[in-house]
């Protein structure tokens, strides 16, 4: 199996492992970030903004994982032919 380097199912898997990376950095800087301090209320994202992110990030983890499921299954059957 090659490193997959060409390959978009696995770029994109990378991508978005990225930016589940970047918004974990964020959320915990945003966590001991003092109530109250300079970067308080007026750089915050609202809530809602970042609930509908949420679902999307949910919904696309979901048709990668799909996407995977079926690229894999099908190297398998290859493999096994």
């Amino acid at each position: 199996m090659s490193d997959g380097a060409g390959d978009p199912v696995v770029q994109a898997a990378m991508r978005l492992e990225m930016a589940v990376e970047r918004l974990a950095e964020a959320l915990s800087l945003a966590l001991v970030r003092p109530p109250g301090s300079a970067q308080g209320s007026e750089d915050s994202v609202p809530r809602a903004e970042v609930a509908a992110l949420a679902e999307r990030l949910d919904a696309t983890i979901g048709r990668l994982r799909g996407v995977l499921h079926d690229e894999l299954r099908g190297e398998a059957a290859g493999e096994e032919e």
